[in-house]
């Protein structure tokens, strides 16, 4: 099945992003064809745009014929800012409802708090949330004002990295965590670790692409004068940082939700 990835991934984007590129490599592994379309051009995605209000709807139908199955992350500014009037709020998400007719399968992940102004509910997100297929929580404490979105059951609804609302893992002051005192070091220790971990095979896997094309990566900044073009194609920094990343990214949340 071909999937069509929507929101931030790493390097930018925090934890949210990490849980994004998590799912993307848990759907590769799964035997999927995943692509990844995002909003930030510093992200190791396939592909990249403008995803703001309607434009988002008008990326998700010009892509529907390649792919059987979307999922969209819903962010700050994905697709509506905190700014957005009632009038913009309605084209936008009405908008997103009809794009998403032409996949078979469409997941929404949703952080916390739902980044929608004024709620979920009312008639412009009808078609929306009829052709959701699931939704993914980062906390069940948001439960209650999903299932208020029109036709939202709770059988479509699984939380992700779940835990009290604001109080995200990897938080500052790391209140996420219990332990001793010597317990929580080492745990911060070895998070650090395979943070630095995982940015050494990001930087290395843009320098091997570099290398490559045998133009300066634009992350030199020693790079004698603005390169001719990026170095390496979009899609492969997606694939080979993806492949190098998913362990240490893995790990990396294994450690920060407190799993053992």
């Amino acid at each position: 099945m071909r999937v069509l990835v929507v929101g931030t991934v790493p390097p930018p984007g925090g934890a949210p992003a990490r849980r994004l590129a998590a799912a993307a490599a848990e759907l590769v592994d799964a035997g999927h064809e995943v692509e990844i379309l995002s909003p930030d051009p510093r992200s190791a995605a396939h592909a990249h745009g403008a995803l703001a209000g309607p434009m988002l709807a008008l990326q998700l139908a010009r892509r529907a014929r390649r792919f059987d199955a979307a999922v969209v992350s819903f962010e700050p500014g994905l697709p509506l800012s905190s700014g957005a009037d009632r009038a913009t709020r309605a084209v936008t998400l009405a908008a997103l409802g009809i794009a998403l007719r032409g996949f078979g399968e469409v997941t929404i992940r949703l952080p916390s708090p739902i980044p929608i102004p004024g709620g979920v509910g009312g008639r412009a997100s009808r078609e929306l949330w009829s052709r959701t297929t699931g939704v993914v929580l980062e906390h069940a404490d948001d439960l209650d004002r999903i299932l208020e979105a029109p036709g939202m059951t709770v059988e479509r609804v699984r939380v992700d990295a779940g835990g009290p609302a604001g109080v995200p893992p990897g938080e500052p002051g790391w209140r996420g965590l219990t332990g001793t005192e010597v317990d929580l070091r080492d745990v911060v220790q070895a998070a650090v670790r395979e943070r630095a971990a995982r940015d050494r095979l990001v930087n290395a896997a843009r320098v091997e692409l570099g290398a490559r094309s045998g133009l300066a990566t634009p992350a030199d900044p020693f790079a004698a004068g603005p390169p001719a073009r990026a170095a390496g194609r979009p899609d492969e920094i997606a694939r080979l940082v993806l492949a190098r990343c998913r362990r240490p990214a893995r790990r990396l949340l294994s450690l920060l939700r407190g799993s053992p």
